[in-house]
């Protein structure tokens, strides 16, 4: 996969990447993520299996709302909701991207 295809569908919301196809442009990405964000990268870890993980850049003073517009649940960070342990286990999972490169 290109760098161009990997920017393109970070874009969309819905949509995560398998981390071995982003982990060769990781400098790249981090270069370009935090001057478009003008803060830390945050590598999202949306989905995660015993030989994979799905990942997404997202900036770091946006997450817990990119973790909900990734659920597609805009109260997904209530306690009451759902959705709250998906947003727990992909906010504990997540990391900045400065500390994986």
């Amino acid at each position: 996969m290109k760098l161009h295809e990997i920017l393109a569908l970070n874009e969309v919301p819905t949509k995560s990447l398998l981390f071995d196809k982003m982990q060769p442009y990781l400098k790249s990405l981090y270069v370009y993520y935090k001057d478009m964000f003008c803060c830390e990268p945050v590598l999202m870890v949306t989905d995660l299996f015993n030989a994979a993980q799905y990942v997404k850049i997202v900036p770091s003073n946006e997450l817990n709302e990119a973790i909900c517009e990734y659920l597609q649940d805009y109260s997904c960070n209530n306690e009451e909701n759902e959705n709250f342990v998906h947003f727990e286990t992909i906010n504990f999972n997540s990391k900045l991207l400065k500390d994986i490169i």
